[in-house]
């Protein structure tokens, strides 16, 4: 820790003084200050009620993470973006492409509803795996905290995070990225390849994108993670008051498992485990469509329309192999593929009526349908217990009809007011969801005071509902997991939005949470709602511009509580009444120091994750299990970017980077899931060519 410390003053002290030797060299313009201080003026959020909102006025938490951000960092994933969000943390199962979790204000890993340009990207009951989730051709992420199923519907329960793609404007313009490297551990490749396309006719605009990453992982077999992105949206305007929108999204990747069930520090032989796995695989195959129509027929009428359709297709495959694999031995084969599709519309009016300087009224009336399908498949073969073959085939639909009012007064006191009325057949009875948030501005001071509460639900999985097996039963009268929430907050402001302070405490109490409730042979074991968990926390953040084109963001999120009030009676060694939840750090900490100028630009980013409670399995043969609770320890991470212009404006090159990346470059060893190592020192280094 001493050592971070050290370097982090060093690297500040030396940004300080190559910005103040150059500071009277490249001084910004006037014209220049104006317009980036106009950008900051009105800066908005989209999803908190789904109409632009400026963020000094919004009454909801939420962070907005912009372009400019992602390419300072020089990420790949969107879940690196996301870790430095306060409230937020992030928890891995090893290298690139394992479980890749978000545990959003305390809440369980399915209780954030992902959106892309505002469609849903979870799993049926609210599941994401955040591993093959990229930034290409982003032009922001919005995330918000708190509950948002009055909007939303089922499981967005402590939050939602929407990416929203770019819109193509101008002349063409291409752009190729390239990155490539090495782990420390054993010098496998890792590389980043990305190539992307937009710019605009007429009345046409386009963006497109692709990108390949390849891993060979940190581990000595069976470690590969190789991930396809397309990211495609075309914008169509004929009039001025009507626009039409076609996005689509489509990954395709492949990564070897090679872990069995207690990650690979307790699985390899020499650690006494059953040994690593040389061909198990997890590969996925994920689709969505958009189609989004947007119709202002007055002024104070918009009709925004979205027909979407989303295809999820997931396989797990594992051949047997008792030669290297002592499990393998015992279980032999296993196969098993989910296929779920969605199609969904929502349909929203947003009247609009009075003054901005006196009372401004948004009314939002909308209505939302779904319909999914889910199929799964499992297949095995065991010299035990002999083979066996499992067929899930079903179906749920839902509607909903949501009303939102927003009320500006005198531009100082903003409300928001609203409910959603779901119609679930995953849920016996017709769900009501309310939320209120409301903002005070002082103006005299640049404050904003802001409060917020509400309900939000999250459905079952189709296989809580409906899984069968000879050892469980399908529980379709299973009722929605619920989170009544509040928070309070404050945003402060200081010289013109180059420093802003912000502050939140909130109160999460989830009930009738779905529990796996066993039961000894020949009773079937099943799923029940019977959880009640509560959690309370502090989420401060911070940024600040100063001069010679240095900014530093940092936030710090302190979990007073996160306990199990009630765990049904069950008794488990996991959820536990009274026991913390696992994987809940108390403490996490991340701060970014960016430093940029005309030809060159440095980032240095650190996140802090204190100890917290986990988990760890563990198997004798023939077929004893056992498992254990455990504190994994903290870790502290830092990454150091940088870039620096080689060619600017010489031809048809408009310009041409060197780009290189270290990732934790203090080599600290840790595990982010107890058990799984996490990647050490690495290095990345490349070219970024605008055209």
């Amino acid at each position: 820790m001493r050592k971070c410390l050290q370097f982090f003053l060093v690297v500040v002290l030396v940004v300080l003084v190559c910005g103040a030797a150059q500071g009277e060299e490249e001084t910004q313009t006037p014209e220049d200050k104006e317009k980036k201080e106009a950008v900051v003026l009105e800066e908005v959020v989209i999803t908190a009620t789904k109409t632009p909102v400026p963020v000094k006025e919004s009454s909801l938490s939420a962070t907005v993470i912009t372009d400019k951000e992602i390419q300072e960092r020089q990420v790949f994933r969107a879940e690196e973006m996301i870790r430095a969000v306060p409230g937020a943390v992030i928890s891995q199962t090893g290298s690139a492409g394992g479980t890749t979790s978000l545990f959003l204000r305390g809440g369980e890993a399915d209780h954030t509803q992902v959106l892309f340009n505002g469609i849903k990207l979870n799993d049926a009951g609210g599941g994401f795996d955040w591993n093959a989730l990229t930034v290409d051709n982003l032009e922001r992420i919005e995330v918000v905290r708190g509950p948002m199923s009055t909007l939303y519907g089922a499981d967005a329960v402590t939050g939602v995070v929407n990416l929203q793609t770019k819109k193509g404007v101008g002349p063409p313009t291409l752009r190729l990225n390239g990155a490539w490297g090495a782990h420390s551990e054993n010098g496998n490749y890792q590389g980043d390849n990305r190539v992307s396309l937009l710019g605009s006719y007429g009345k046409f605009a386009y963006s497109l994108a692709y990108s390949r990453m390849d891993d060979m992982g940190i581990l000595p077999l069976n470690n590969r993670f190789a991930n396809n992105v397309v990211n495609a949206r075309f914008d169509f305007d004929p009039m001025e008051n009507l626009s039409f929108t076609a996005f689509t999204w489509f990954v395709d990747s492949r990564f070897g498992v090679p872990t069995e069930y207690g990650g690979n520090r307790f699985d390899t032989k020499a650690a006494g485990g059953p040994g690593l796995d040389p061909d198990q695989k997890n590969t996925k195959q994920d689709l969505l469509l958009g189609l989004r129509g947007n119709y202002w027929p007055f002024e104070w009428w918009e009709n925004e329309l979205t027909l979407a359709f989303t295809r999820f297709d997931r396989n797990f495959d594992d051949p047997a192999n008792p030669a290297e694999s002592t499990f393998d031995a015992m279980f032999g084969s296993f196969f098993s593929r989910d296929l779920q599709q969605r199609y969904s519309l929502d349909y929203h009016a947003n009247l609009r009526f009075g003054e901005r300087q006196r009372v401004d009224s948004i009314t939002t009336l909308g209505v939302a349908a779904r319909a999914e399908r889910f199929k799964q498949r499992i297949h095995g073969v065991s010299p035990f217990f002999g083979g066996f073959d499992s067929h899930i085939k079903t179906h749920r639909d839902s509607v909903a009809f949501y009303f939102q009012e927003q009320l500006s007064l005198w531009e100082r006191l903003f409300v928001t007011a609203g409910f959603r009325v779901e119609d679930n057949s995953a849920f016996d009875q017709v769900e009501f969801i309310p939320r209120a948030s409301a903002a005070l501005r002082i103006k005299e001071t640049d404050t904003t005071l802001r409060a917020a509460g509400g309900r939000a639900i999250k459905e079952p999985t189709f296989l809580e509902s409906f899984s069968r097996s000879q050892l469980t039963k399908a529980n379709p009268f299973l009722k929605p997991e619920v989170n009544v929430s509040w928070e309070v907050g404050a945003d402060q402001y200081f010289w013109q939005d180059r420093v802003m302070f912000s502050v939140t405490y909130f109160e999460n109490h989830f009930s009738d949470l779905i529990t796996f409730v066993p039961r000894p042979f020949p009773l079937l074991s099943s799923f029940e709602n019977i959880g009640e968990v509560r959690t309370t926390g502090l989420e401060l953040a911070l940024r600040v511009k100063a001069p010679f084109g240095l900014t530093l963001r940092a936030a710090y999120t302190h979990l007073f509580q996160f306990t199990v009030l009630d765990d049904g009676g069950v008794g488990g060694l996991f959820f536990a009444t009274g026991r913390h939840l696992l994987r809940r750090p108390r403490h996490t900490f991340s701060f970014d120091l960016d430093y940029s100028r005309p030809k060159y630009g440095l980032h240095l980013s650190g996140l802090f994750v204190g100890c917290r409670d986990d988990s760890q399995f563990t198997f004798t043969p023939p077929f004893n299990f056992g498992s254990a609770r455990v504190t994994n320890g903290s870790y502290f991470i830092v990454n150091l970017a940088g870039y620096y212009t080689l060619v600017e404006n010489r031809g048809y090159v408009r310009k041409v980077q060197l780009q290189a990346r270290i990732n934790n470059l203090f080599d600290e060893d840790y595990e982010e899931v107890f058990g799984y190592s996490s990647p050490r020192f690495s290095f990345l280094a490349g070219l970024r060519v605008v055209m």
